[in-house]
């Protein structure tokens, strides 16, 4: 697999993380760390356990993570769960569906480790 499928595979964009990272060998080497990041898991483990401070950090840590690395299908959904979460924002907090948008970020960090391992291991 290429580094080009996977990021279709799990709905990156791989034109925009090579403007970003400038080179392919970067793009391959900060994917792959992905699966070190703990940003996610963290913001799944406090939201099960009612804590919205601690959603709120996992969640804007998140955004940056997956944005930096132009995983598109991770970054919407944790930047919708950021400003959701974020205080002084009780207005957006309570028109957002946080549980949808999270289910919604699980299914597709789930796809994203999934294929990111795959494609580790094929290196």
């Amino acid at each position: 697999m290429t580094l080009r499928e996977l990021y279709d595979q799990i709905g990156g964009s791989y034109d925009e993380a090579l403007s970003r990272l400038r080179a392919e060998k970067l793009i391959g080497k900060f994917v792959v760390r992905f699966l070190d990041d703990h940003s996610c898991q963290d913001l799944f483990d406090a939201w099960s356990r009612g804590d919205e401070a601690a959603a709120f950090e996992a969640a804007h840590a998140a955004k940056g993570v997956c944005a930096n690395l132009s995983l598109t299908s991770l970054a919407m959904p944790a930047s919708a769960i950021t400003e959701a979460l974020r205080p002084g924002n009780e207005s957006l907090r309570v028109t957002t569906d946080v549980d949808s948008l999270i289910e919604e970020l699980r299914a597709a960090y789930e796809r994203a480790v999934e294929r990111i391992s795959s494609y580790a291991e094929s290196l």
